[in-house]
């Protein structure tokens, strides 16, 4: 057994040694101030703090450290993942994308033109009607007594006088050729071209007077196969356009095309507006009709056709340089109307947008039209 000094001296030595903070709480006797955690000196008063407010003074335990690691879930880590995919992946998205504009490029534009055309279609198409017969208007008939007989009824240019008559023996005529062909469909052709004359058409005028000459009469045959091109502002246009007025209502090209108009434009529409379409000369039959009642007026129109326009139509075939040319067609339409043969005709789109083309001009003068065309395919 240790006796009781060695005890104390054990203890001091462990105070001296060790920081007082750390030393063992021992307590002599129940007196003792047992806040402090330390020896108190007997009769010594140990002023206890006083919190200045009303709560009890903060007891602070110290807590063992523990690894955060213990309570929080672990971290997430970033994992790198590679985006290399396998070659029938590839291959699989390869014909994917291929498919998708395959069926894109072949679908937008024509599907939109077919949905316009079907939009405005009335009737089922005349697939029965292969022969076109085009009568080009040059005036615009506005009513009267006489039916077309008097030239005051008519909107006329000043070279124009005296040719009353002879406008409505092309009426006469075509409607003539018509009644004896039942695959045929009767165009008469001519826009807007007057401003004097309001917004009416040469082409619905020549109707019209048709009509109440009973050139065509109501429910008949040729009714129903008579009809209006009111765009046309030339001859060149008379011819192009008529094709598509045919197409529109039939769902067909002509294989067959007559033109009804003055005899000294024959070689004008014959030789140079049929080679420029590069219609099949055999097809087409150009019937012609001048007034003979004044031989003085007809030498001039001859004389002014050869030395003129058909001069120029040798030169410009599809009218895409001539100044003359071009100015007359802006002239020609006052009310500014616009065509949609463009679309209603697809196949025809190229030749209608010839002189657009940067191929259409070479060395200042208009080239034929190159492209393929319904009734001209294998043919030079």
């Amino acid at each position: 057994m240790f006796s009781t000094s060695k005890v104390g001296s054990l203890f001091f030595t462990r105070r001296d040694e060790q920081d007082v903070e750390l030393s063992l709480p021992l307590y002599s006797s129940a007196h003792e101030n047992r806040s402090s955690g330390f020896l108190a000196a007997e009769n010594v008063q140990v002023p206890i703090p006083r919190s200045p407010s009303p709560r009890p003074p903060e007891v602070r335990i110290s807590r063992p450290a523990t690894p955060l690691s213990q309570f929080s879930p672990p971290l997430p880590q970033i994992v790198r993942r590679s985006w290399r995919i396998s070659w029938q992946t590839a291959l699989l998205i390869i014909l994917v994308i291929y498919t998708f504009f395959t069926l894109l490029k072949g679908t937008p534009y024509q599907s939109a033109e077919t949905e316009i055309v079907a939009e405005y279609d009335g009737g089922p198409p005349r697939t029965d009607i292969t022969h076109l017969i085009v009568v080009a208007g040059h005036a615009i008939w506005m009513g009267g007594n006489t039916l077309g007989e008097d030239e005051s009824e008519w909107t006329l240019l000043p070279y124009q006088h005296g040719l009353a008559k002879t406008f409505k023996a092309h009426i006469m005529t075509g409607t003539k050729m018509a009644r004896e062909s039942e695959n045929s469909l009767l165009v008469f052709t001519g826009g807007e071209t007057r401003s004097f004359a309001g917004p009416a058409s040469e082409a619905q005028s020549y109707w019209s007077l048709a009509y109440l000459s009973k050139l065509i009469e109501p429910n008949s045959s040729l009714f129903n196969r008579s009809t209006t091109e009111e765009f046309a502002r030339d001859s060149y246009e008379n011819l192009l356009f008529s094709i598509c007025r045919f197409h529109e209502y039939t769902s067909n090209y002509p294989t067959k095309l007559t033109v009804v108009g003055f005899e000294f434009k024959r070689e004008r529409f014959k030789t140079e507006h049929r080679a420029a379409i590069r219609f099949p000369s055999d097809k087409f039959r150009y019937i012609g009709i001048d007034n003979t009642d004044d031989p003085e007026q007809l030498a001039g129109f001859v004389k002014g056709e050869k030395e003129g326009l058909l001069k120029q139509y040798k030169d410009d075939p599809h009218g895409c340089t001539d100044p003359e040319l071009k100015d007359k067609r802006k002239g020609r339409n006052p009310f500014r109307t616009r065509h949609g043969y463009e679309v209603t005709c697809p196949e025809l789109r190229g030749l209608m947008r010839w002189c657009m083309s940067d191929n259409a001009i070479e060395d200042g003068k208009t080239q034929q039209y190159p492209g393929d065309l319904p009734w001209s395919k294998g043919i030079e």
